[in-house]
């Protein structure tokens, strides 16, 4: 769940990404990344506090952290070819 938020995430900004360089690219994995950390951490706090019969975890929170990190390493992999993003033409 954790990796389709991050490359969602990442994705709906792939405008802003391919145009405003590397720096933009290297805070945008970044914040994408910290916001799936601090949402997964209070997933598990939400979860242990606030939910009967539930128990919040650290490991499920080191697997929403690989989650979050598998989704904005797959965006950025998928963005090195710039092509894939393009919208296809139709030619007449």
């Amino acid at each position: 769940m954790y990796a389709g938020f991050a490359f969602i995430t990442l994705w709906g900004y792939r405008k802003p990404y391919q145009e405003d360089g590397k720096h933009y690219q290297s805070k945008a994995l970044w914040l994408v990344f910290a916001i799936s950390a601090v949402f997964g951490a209070l997933t598990e706090v939400m979860q242990e506090n606030l939910i009967p019969g539930r128990v919040g975890s650290v490991y499920d929170w080191i697997a929403d952290l690989l989650g979050g990190l598998i989704g904005t390493l797959v965006f950025y992999f998928f963005h090195r070819n710039r092509n894939n993003f393009e919208k296809p033409t139709l030619s007449k």
